[in-house]
Formats: structure tokens, C-alpha cells, sequence
């Protein structure tokens, strides 16, 4: 009797191991997509897409949270960090056409936006020169 009990508990934890789902790994999507959330209207500049990146010396892609605009920036042959042999650079940020701040690094989030439609400008200052090299504007709408 014992030993039927074992063998019962033995079977049931064999078929319970057996019985998992087999999870395939998600397949990677070669086109790039607009998150559904992300501004489309009036857009000023590209916001995605592996061609733009690659073409463009000053790449920028934004995403709004809430009330906060996420913003991503790539520039070729120029770097953020203080311990690199590239040249160093920063953003200016500008809000409806008043300078808002100085960034020192590629990726950044503006936080607390009021609802409504804002135009967010971006100047890339290359070395220790005070002029500006490149320029992007976009607008965003904050619900």
C-alpha cells in the first residue's frame, strides 16, 4: 500500500514536469514601427527608421510618457562623454523658443510638460565653440 502510494506520487509529479508549455522565441521585425503612442502629426523631422539614422550627422528621436518627452539623440563623429578621443559636444535645449537648459548627454527627458502643443528645439554645440553646428525642431502634443 506504501508502495502504490509512492508510485501514485511518483507518476503524478512525472506527468506535471512533462506537461510545461514549449514558449517559442519572439521573431525580430526588420521594418521599424511608430510606438502608438509617439507624436505623429506635423512631423518636423524624421522620428524613425534605420535610413534617416544612418544618413543623418544629427539623429533625434522622441517619445511622449505622460507628460514627459523622452528624447534620443545621435550624432555622428561627436561624443558626450568626458573620457573619449572623439570631439565633445552639447545640446541646447530650447521650449517654445526660450532656452530652457544646456544637456551634456545623448539621451535626456523632459519632464513635466503642461498640456498642449509644444515646439521643442535642439542645437548641437560642437568643442569649446560657442556655434551652433546643427539644429532640429519638432512638436509635440502633451493631452
Amino acid at each position: 500500500m506504501k508502495s502504490q502510494k509512492y508510485f501514485l506520487i511518483l507518476l503524478v509529479i512525472l506527468v506535471l514536469t512533462a506537461c510545461h508549455k514549449d514558449i517559442p522565441e519572439p521573431e525580430t521585425k526588420m521594418a521599424a514601427s511608430t510606438p502608438a503612442n509617439e507624436e505623429t502629426a506635423e512631423p518636423l523631422m524624421p522620428v524613425s527608421g534605420v535610413e534617416s539614422e544612418a544618413k543623418d550627422p544629427f539623429y533625434v528621436r522622441h517619445q511622449i510618457k505622460g507628460k514627459d518627452v523622452l528624447v534620443e539623440c545621435i550624432v555622428q563623429d561627436v561624443s558626450f562623454r568626458k573620457q573619449s578621443s572623439k570631439e565633445k559636444g552639447k545640446i541646447i535645449l530650447y521650449l517654445n523658443g526660450k532656452k530652457k537648459e544646456e544637456i551634456h548627454s545623448a539621451a535626456f527627458i523632459i519632464k513635466g510638460l503642461p498640456s498642449g502643443k509644444h515646439r521643442i528645439g535642439l542645437e548641437l554645440v560642437k568643442g569649446k565653440n560657442a556655434d551652433v553646428s546643427l539644429k532640429r525642431d519638432f512638436i509635440v502634443v502633451i493631452p
